[in-house]
């Protein structure tokens, strides 16, 4: 680029242009070329923009069917654009022995994921898998499996894979089981190998090949945990197959965010509040010395980088680190929430400003309590007794009182005199019970 500036100024200045300007102009034209576009390829890009269009709104299973194919490598955005399959209303089929191809395919009205996008799970393995099952038919267990592939490539690691991820689910249903038999799966297929090797009989006397059906029984073992099951889904897929950690508490999520990572469009360099699970948490030091945080959210949609800085992080170090690691005593994912500022970036960054837990939401975010009572429990000792109640929890969330005549009417009034209360689970409690029923509900 230096000759051609050399020639181009030289040629300007020979032309009576003054040698600044010349220099200034070729720097124009030098910033273009990063990233210009003749007429040509802009509308070569405007045609295959209408191609993929079309064939997303015509063909939309294969169109994401072969958009997971590509991406299958990226677990990143492969796990995004699962969501956003869900999202569309076709459903994603795990992997399987007996179905599933070399790359994601369209079963019906779903797609079935492809061995492509199993970790640990290399092409020649791909290839015996689907060898084998093109010529003798399709498995019918663990140990028919091991039997036929060949071990050089469907090694330990690769069944491994297999079974952490339901491959073999619709062959035995207790993945633990299979788990634990994988050894002496292999071990007997080997075993019956090295005797087709050398032509010796069996230990079954040289009955057919068909009489090896008769497998042994996978060992005895209880079901992994929802909670490493669907760990073990995530590390090999990418996504959940069979559930999801959040599961349970969807319906707090939508309740207390409003943002998810596939809702993001127009929310750039706004506040938000997202949910979800915390993972990959690292620690790193500013220039300054001072402590500071990356780590990735994850919701039932995607996942947001997050970067928090030194004030939050420090503010909420021991919530993050128990966050990550499912807490002091083990007892799983902690959801939480987190606001800050969303950026646009792939995935989606959020600047954190604050993180607590999703079960303390109700509280930290309520805004004012209302109480629904009957007109005939708002008598004045009632009344009294409330008061007397909401006094003892001092804060700043407001109060009303639903009084309501069945059949006429609905007041709503404040309690007179009462600043405002903390909105505690204890209050709640006390509140309810001084009526018999539940008459509290926490509003945002």
């Amino acid at each position: 680029m230096q000759q051609q500036r050399d020639r181009f100024v030289e040629g300007c200045v020979g032309n009576g242009i003054e040698e600044t300007e010349a220099a200034n102009v070729f720097d124009l034209i030098v910033e273009f070329a990063g990233y210009g576009f003749p007429k040509a390829h802009s509308a070569a890009y405007a045609y295959i923009t209408y191609q993929t269009a079309y064939l997303k709104a015509n063909h939309r299973p294969e169109y994401l069917a072969a958009l997971l194919t590509i991406e299958a490598g990226n677990h990143d955005k492969l796990s995004r654009y699962i969501a956003h399959v869900r999202e569309s209303g076709l459903d994603v089929l795990p992997p399987d022995v007996n179905d599933s191809a070399q790359d994601f395919g369209v079963v019906g009205t779903a797609i079935r994921f492809g061995f492509a996008g199993i970790k640990n799970v290399g092409d020649g393995a791909v290839a015996s898998i689907l060898a084998a099952r093109d010529e003798e038919g399709r498995y019918t267990s663990l140990f028919d499996f091991t039997r036929r592939v060949d071990a050089r490539k469907v090694n330990r690691r690769v069944l491994e894979a297999l079974v952490k991820c339901g491959a073999f689910d619709t062959l035995h249903d207790n993945r633990a089981r299979v788990w634990a038999s994988i050894e002496m799966a292999v071990e007997r297929a080997a075993s019956e190998q090295r005797d087709r090797a050398v032509g010796q009989e069996s230990l079954f006397g040289g009955l057919p090949d068909a009489e090896w059906s008769d497998d042994p029984k996978l060992l005895e073992l209880p079901a992994w945990p929802d909670r490493e099951r669907l760990a073990n889904e995530k590390e090999l897929l990418g996504f959940y197959v069979s559930g999801h950690p959040l599961g349970e508490v969807a319906a707090e999520l939508a309740r207390y965010t409003d943002c998810t990572a596939t809702t993001t469009e127009g929310r750039y360099g706004r506040d938000v509040r997202v949910g979800g699970l915390l993972t990959g948490l690292r620690e790193t030091r500013t220039k300054r010395g001072k402590r500071m945080g990356f780590g990735t959210l994850e919701d039932l949609e995607g996942g947001f980088d997050l970067v928090i800085f030194s004030d939050p992080y420090n503010l909420h170090f021991d919530l993050l680190r128990a966050a990550e690691s499912g807490g002091e005593f083990g007892e799983g994912p902690i959801p939480i929430l987190v606001s800050g500022k969303l950026e646009e970036s792939d995935p989606p960054k959020i600047l954190v400003s604050e993180v607590m837990r999703l079960a303390e939401g109700e509280e930290r975010l309520t805004v004012n309590l209302r109480l629904r009572l009957m007109a005939s429990e708002a008598g004045c000792d009632s009344m009294e007794a409330l008061r007397s109640v909401l006094e003892s929890y001092p804060g700043d969330c407001e109060v009303f009182v639903h009084i309501t005549i069945p059949g006429e009417s609905e007041t709503i009034v404040s309690v007179g005199g009462l600043r405002g209360v903390d909105s505690s689970e204890e209050l709640k409690r006390d509140v309810d019970a001084l009526f018999g029923r539940a008459v509290a509900e926490r509003g945002l």
